[in-house]
């Protein structure tokens, strides 16, 4: 099990990841680079795919993708966005989806959304 994740901006006390014995938990990505923590979109869409392809980059690091999530906890800013996002979620994750949270509320750095999961490690995974 990779116990090194790494995701840059180390001067924000967080790990990007933690595992247990059979799960991963990934923390709250949002559309930002994981290098200079800019965001990278300002637009629904734009941000739903760069934090899913945060989630899946913190994911590979342990051999894993979005297929092994378990369990994903969405924040979206605004109520009005909800039935867009599903459209977009619905494209970008896999089926059968994991179990899921929708929540309201004012994100960090003006973002649109965020997201965390957890993910169930393959047996010999690294």
């Amino acid at each position: 099990m990779n116990t090194n994740l790494n995701y840059g901006m180390d001067e924000v006390p967080f790990s990007p990841a933690t595992p247990t014995d059979s799960l991963l938990f990934v923390s709250g990505q949002g559309a930002t680079d994981p290098l200079t923590g800019e965001v990278t979109a300002d637009d629904l869409e734009g941000q739903t795919i760069a934090t899913l392809k945060n989630v899946s980059r913190i994911l590979a690091q342990s051999g894993l993708t979005l297929q092994d999530v378990v369990k994903v906890n969405i924040y979206l800013k605004h109520r009005s966005d909800y039935e867009a996002f599903n459209r977009i979620y619905g494209r970008l994750f896999p089926r059968p989806y994991p179990a899921r949270t929708l929540v309201y509320c004012d994100l960090n750095f003006d973002l649109l959304v965020e997201i965390d999961v957890v993910a169930r490690l393959r047996k010999g995974a690294d």
